[in-house]
């Protein structure tokens, strides 16, 4: 039977030209190619159709839409490169990923190297002559493929932003064996901690990215975030939310401004870690060594609380940094993680201390976005009944945590829930102004303050003698 394309001769030039103009480092974008055609068992070769890849493409996307009632029987999916088979997938699966180092189930990532692949398309049926077809392929020389959204709608979702596997240091001991930690098993732990999402932050690497790709296929009700911790001499940062795998290496040439830039570069969200503690033989380069404004600009937030390093008087070095930070001029949002390395024997415990964020919906994207914006306030234990919700009014002016507003009489608002009873101080600066009892399990307490340039306000939840919630800020600027 003859193939059709929705191809006419003006879209092949066209495609042509575009061809040329990726292939010589043209900015980002894409080239899309749609095949149709039905597959003949008399003639095998419509079921190989050719594609042309130029230099410099980063990722291949391919959709099948396969018809799949009775007159016409689904189609399998198959794609080959220049250097052989990527891989196969059986019908029904109708969306194939590969780039460098992630790919689709069933798929190899690797290199995409320019030149002849082929889509290979197989009827389930294929004596059956009404077996068709409809392909779409798309070459992108950016790392631009859309990321799952796991729920719609906006809200507060919470997680973990630093785990380990044992695609670096995460390791647990068993019976007889000193076993790494799986994805699989960091995830079935946020699972039952009720977590929304879980970045999974192994060092300097970026093996681990293809088993959060293909775990996130069994798991559909919490998102995996493609995350990793960069460890340097001069200290440790969280990149959330990476498209491509940089350099982890500083040297003369690359001071860590620079490096941040680098890794930043892709939208990521990087934030220090631990930056209190000390960098010893124990751990190189845990504590944070540049403090110069131009370093403490290159990043978007700060680990105020690390699950791993907890503290026995209650108080949070972490936050104390954060602070410090804030008052000489940075605008950095504070979040935790738990840092487990071993899930079993450690210590440190998934979702001890949880990062909980206002996004658009659940989806990597959205939760980036979340976290740069710096609606966020931290949990110090599993809890979803528990949220602090700071704002500030200056007249008919309502802002929220991680926004500006103008000087002057404000008044500032917590919205807070399940913690009832417990005590909401008031910071500004880093230092308590006031403190109010929390009189039910869904109240709205109020201060009002008269607000100077530079100042900025927060709130702690406590009970007794432990924080339960930790807000972020809200900045009084001249010019909001």
């Amino acid at each position: 039977m003859r193939v059709s394309f929705r191809i006419t001769p003006l879209a092949i030039t066209f495609i042509f030209v575009a061809l040329l103009s990726v292939g010589r480092g043209a900015p980002a974008g894409t080239i899309a190619l749609t095949l149709t055609g039905a597959i003949s068992s008399r003639d095998p070769s419509s079921a190989d159709r050719e594609f042309i890849v130029p230099e410099g493409i980063a990722e291949i996307d391919v959709d099948c839409a396969c018809a799949d009632d009775q007159s016409n029987p689904p189609v399998d999916l198959g794609i080959r490169g220049p250097a052989g088979i990527r891989g196969w997938s059986p019908s029904g699966n109708d969306h194939v990923h590969i780039d460098r180092i992630s790919a689709s189930y069933g798929y190899l990532p690797g290199p995409i190297e320019p030149g002849r692949w082929h889509v290979m398309l197989g009827a389930v049926e294929p004596s059956d002559p009404h077996a068709t077809y409809t392909v779409t392929i798309k070459l992108s020389n950016g790392l631009d493929a859309p990321r799952q959204v796991l729920r719609s709608g906006p809200g507060w979702f919470a997680g973990d932003l630093h785990v380990h596997s044992g695609h670096s240091d995460g390791y647990q001991d068993g019976e007889g064996h000193h076993a790494p930690v799986l994805v699989r098993d960091l995830v079935a732990l946020a699972e039952k901690a009720h977590l929304d999402f879980l970045a999974v932050t192994d060092h300097n690497t970026a093996s681990h990215w293809i088993d959060v790709d293909r775990t996130q296929a069994a798991a559909p009700d919490l998102l995996l975030l493609h995350g990793r911790e960069v460890t340097t001499a001069r200290g440790h940062f969280n990149a959330v939310g990476e498209r491509r795998f940089t350099d982890y290496r500083l040297n003369f040439g690359l001071p860590m401004p620079s490096l941040l830039s680098d890794v930043g570069s892709d939208g990521s969200f990087l934030s220090i870690n631990h930056p209190w503690l000390k960098s010893d033989a124990w751990c190189a380069g845990c504590g944070w060594a540049d403090r110069d404004p131009k370093t403490i600009g290159s990043v978007a937030g700060v680990e105020v609380v690390n699950g791993s390093t907890p503290t026995s008087d209650g108080e949070s070095p972490g936050w104390i940094w954060w602070a410090d930070a804030l008052n000489a001029g940075a605008r950095l949002v504070a979040v935790g993680g738990s840092d487990v390395h071993d899930p079993r024997g450690g210590g440190a415990r998934l979702g001890y201390p949880s990062t909980v964020v206002w996004a658009s919906d659940l989806s990597e994207p959205a939760i980036v976005a979340g976290l740069k914006a710096g609606r966020v306030f931290l949990r110090s234990r599993v809890d979803p009944r528990a949220i602090v919700d700071l704002s500030a009014t200056n007249g008919s002016v309502l802002v929220h945590m991680g926004e500006h507003i103008a000087p002057g009489v404000l008044t500032l608002s917590a919205h807070i829930t399940g913690a009832d009873g417990q005590e909401c101080r008031w910071i500004r600066r880093g230092a308590i102004i006031g403190s109010t009892h929390i009189p039910s399990d869904d109240a709205v307490v109020t201060l009002p303050v008269e607000a100077a340039p530079h100042d900025w306000f927060s709130v702690v939840v406590r009970d007794g003698g432990a924080w339960r919630l930790i807000s972020n800020a809200i900045y009084v600027d001249l010019r909001p």
